[in-house]
């Protein structure tokens, strides 16, 4: 079996030829049935219009040379004494008008009922030869103050119908072959016509490859429904272009990252192994290793958790937290990083601040946010954090008076790895603000930064605020 075309413009083209056949076929069949009931209804009038002379004629007892020739200028020659009979009420012949080799109409009783009430009946019956066409036989009755005196039978041949029907026929038959043929050829060429801005466009994005995503598809070689496939097309390379580049650019970090810990891990390894050490020695060789695992796990955490923030598949389990009580717990921990850097450390936090959201994630909110700070201040400057409610938000607010943040710095500084003075803040994964703007997103809050070069910087985040529970 031919398998069905697996080009579009062959499709259309089959679609659009079948759908005209149908059509064609449609238009040609109630042509050819219109055609013949208008060429039998005219037949009918003209068999109506010969017995009403008939009629006359019996009425006035007119039955002569006079009838022969209207009825000869009526029906023709061929058919003039033919194909008409004058019968009594009873339907026998009358003696009046007898044709010359006239072919016996039927009476049919029906017709016989119908001309007594006074109706006329049009019938279609075979003629004594197989061969002939059927005839159109009217029975028309006479009546004289309501009463039937005699019956009129008049007909014609239907062979001037069929013919005109069969010829009409024919013609459509040979000039069928003939439309599809054009319209097959006019089909193909207006698909192809219309297609040729896709076929752009499939040659346009061909050229493009994952190594270079920065081509562009031309929205003019396409217009309307096209034009608009060709600017999401873009808009699609647009995201894998920058989908790419953050990939890439995450890779080589990541791989940056891990592999300071990992080659801490290999030359403790390697030194133990080498020389002969007594259990102390293995023992803080072991508390190294130890160290540089949980670094490698705590940063193989974070990156899983900013995926699937990145992906949209990261949950929380919301419950009201009071954002004072983490920060009282963050501020030990916090204290303690100051004292080691030299910088002086406070908090202003009313009683209560409420929100909805994990404690936990809340807790390395204000932590990296505040440990930033101090890693970027120097010693002798000052990192304070401070908790209020501003309506129906809560918002944690962490200034510093480090050197700042300059303008161009600011679109990135919550990107992952990235660091503004890479000689400092050693120590670090680099992922501390890129967590805190994820774990916000997630508490359905905004983050923002208001920095000066040389004055300082504070972080400001508003989270939604709720009502605290009884």
């Amino acid at each position: 079996m031919r398998p069905w075309p697996q080009t579009l413009r062959a499709r259309l083209t089959l679609w659009y030829t079948a759908l005209l056949t149908f059509t064609l076929l449609v238009l040609g069949a109630t042509s050819a049935v219109l055609l013949d009931r208008s060429l039998r209804a005219n037949l009918d009038t003209s068999l109506k219009s010969v017995a009403q002379v008939i009629a006359e004629s019996s009425r006035r007892d007119t039955l002569g040379p006079d009838l022969d020739t209207l009825l000869e200028s009526m029906l023709g020659l061929r058919f003039a004494e033919r194909f008409f009979q004058l019968l009594d009420p009873f339907g026998r012949p009358d003696p009046r008008l007898v044709p010359r080799g006239r072919v016996e109409l039927l009476l049919s009783v029906k017709a016989l009922r119908n001309a007594e009430r006074g109706r006329e009946t049009y019938e279609t019956l075979p003629q004594p030869s197989p061969a002939a066409a059927p005839l159109r036989v009217l029975t028309f009755p006479v009546a004289d103050h309501g009463r039937l005196v005699s019956v009129v039978q008049v007909a014609m041949s239907l062979e001037s119908v069929e013919t005109a029907r069969w010829r009409f026929v024919m013609i459509l038959v040979a000039l069928l072959p003939l439309a599809l043929g054009g319209a097959g050829a006019g089909g193909w060429f207006l698909a192809r016509h219309a297609l040729a801005p896709v076929d752009a466009i499939v040659a346009a994005a061909r050229r493009i490859e994952a190594e270079d995503l920065s081509q562009r598809i031309d929205p003019a070689e396409g217009s309307g429904e096209l034009g608009r496939l060709a600017t999401v097309l873009n808009d699609m390379l647009a995201r894998l272009e920058r989908a790419f580049d953050v990939v890439r650019q995450f890779s080589a970090d990541a791989a940056h990252e891990l592999r300071t810990p990992l080659t801490i891990l290999r030359g403790e390894i390697e030194v133990a192994l080498r020389s002969p050490a007594g259990d102390e020695e293995y023992r803080r060789v072991l508390g190294s290793c130890l160290e540089e695992v949980n670094r490698l796990t705590t940063l193989v955490d974070d990156l899983l958790f900013l995926a699937r923030t990145d992906g949209g598949t990261a949950t929380i389990e919301r419950k009201p937290v009071n954002l004072s009580d983490v920060l009282a717990d963050a501020v030990p921990a916090l204290q303690a990083l100051a004292d080691v850097a030299g910088v002086h450390f406070g908090c202003i936090a009313p009683a209560s601040v409420w929100v909805s959201g994990n404690a936990s994630l809340l807790f390395r909110l204000i932590f990296n946010l505040a440990e930033n700070g101090i890693k970027y201040t120097p010693s002798g400057g000052t990192v304070e954090v401070s908790l209020r409610q501003d309506g129906s938000e809560g918002c944690l607010d962490v200034r510093d008076t480090g050197p700042g943040i300059s303008r161009a710095e600011r679109e990135r500084i919550f990107q992952r790895f990235y660091r503004a003075d890479p000689a400092r803040g050693q120590g670090g994964t680099g992922l501390g603000l890129a967590l805190a703007r994820s774990i916000v997103v997630l508490h359905n809050g905004r983050i923002d930064v208001d920095s000066t070069v040389g004055q300082g910087t504070r972080f400001h985040v508003a989270m939604p605020a709720v009502t605290p529970p009884r």
